[in-house]
């Protein structure tokens, strides 16, 4: 006789639910997280957020081309920050951020079993950069600081010293030179994904400290950037290249990485850059030829419109002017009546004056006197 199949009391909907839960399950801890808290942080929310590389600048380029852009960020002291190249671990980035605080200035994080503490001093002196400069960080208003206008501040970025409305520019209103600038700041100072064809009140302020070489403090800014970005919702997690060097400090191990990224020739600025930007000159070029046809075309018409309305207000003052001739005419003619009145009653005492002169004068040759 066969052997009976054993039968599972276990619902069959229930299995598929345990199937299912198992398959959404987070892995397994290990030295990778600090706890299971973090693990599911990483799990629900960081492991799907985009790492932003960063760009290297090819100054020497710039120089050929006689863009001096370098003089400015030597004088900050990021020459050697910006030109960093080097592989992004973009597991391991996630992970510093799934571990990433940032309390009384100083940040701390995990990695691979590595604790990562970074007062403000350390990140400075990691990265290269100096430990001094002016700190202000903010997302939603002007910045406040001694010497800074910002008015002043985009007509020199505009080149346009005729500015008159405080409001920030667009990227195609400012100079070759404030654009690169700004494209810098977008990738590398506070690098963020999306678009980059707006200016925020902190880039503004950056740029002006750059062009006009006040000393920033970039260790608070990327502090201060790193903690925006990994408390937005779904933000872009900045640093990638450069975390890589914070990691290497700490010890930690790369080996065994998959998922990485080296430079390509697309991160790098310099030829690649020049031409984009010199398609969008053109193509923006092109874009206010045709603005400027069109306003020209309403001018015209306007000054039509204008030129008869003008018209017609100068006929009404001559109008007014030849009444006011008029009037004065007449009063010259009454005046010269008046006064040819005048001189004829003049002229006839006078005459009467002139006879009886003549007759006193006759009476007295004849009387011999």
């Amino acid at each position: 006789m066969a052997p009976k199949k054993s039968v599972s009391s276990e619902d069959p909907r229930k299995k598929r639910l345990k199937s299912k839960a198992s398959r959404d399950e987070p892995p397994s801890l290990d030295k990778s997280f600090a706890s299971s808290e973090y693990l599911v942080r990483f799990h629900d929310d960081i492991s799907r957020r985009t790492v932003v590389f960063g760009k290297i600048v090819d100054f020497p380029y710039f120089a050929n081309h006689h863009i001096h852009i370098r003089e400015l960020f030597q004088a900050q002291g990021w020459e050697n920050f910006l030109s960093t190249r080097q592989k992004q671990y973009t597991t391991l980035v996630k992970h510093f951020y799934t571990h990433f605080q940032f309390i009384h200035g100083k940040i701390s994080s995990y990695v691979k079993g590595k604790s990562i503490s970074l007062p403000h001093s350390t990140l400075a002196s990691i990265l290269g950069v100096p430990r001094t400069g002016a700190q202000r960080y903010t997302t939603n208003s002007w910045v406040q600081f001694e010497g800074y206008d910002p008015l002043e501040s985009i007509r020199q970025m505009c080149g346009n010293p005729n500015i008159q409305e405080l409001s920030r520019p667009k990227i195609a209103d400012l100079t070759l030179e404030s654009r690169l600038i700004h494209h810098i700041i977008a990738h590398n100072i506070l690098p963020r994904s999306g678009s980059y064809e707006y200016t925020s009140y902190l880039d503004l302020f950056i740029m002006w400290a750059i062009l006009n070489k006040v000393k920033l403090d970039l260790a608070f800014y990327i502090a201060w950037h790193m903690e925006t970005c990994v408390n937005k919702k779904n933000g872009a997690l900045p640093y990638g290249l450069h975390i890589t060097t914070i990691l290497n400090h700490f010890g930690v191990d790369f080996s065994g990485e998959k998922e990485t990224r080296d430079v390509s020739h697309k991160d790098v600025y310099g030829e690649t850059t020049m031409r984009t930007n010199e398609l969008k000159l053109k193509l923006q070029g092109m874009k206010n030829q045709c603005k400027r046809i069109k306003s020209l075309e309403a001018h015209l018409l306007g000054s039509s419109r204008m030129n008869e309305d003008n018209f017609q207000l100068v006929l009404g003052r001559l109008d007014s002017l030849a009444t006011s001739m008029g009037n004065i005419q007449t009063s010259i003619d009454n005046f010269s009546a008046m006064v040819t009145r005048k001189f004829s009653t003049y002229d006839e005492q006078f005459g009467t004056l002139e006879t009886s002169i003549q007759e006193i004068n006759e009476r007295l040759i004849n009387q011999g006197i």
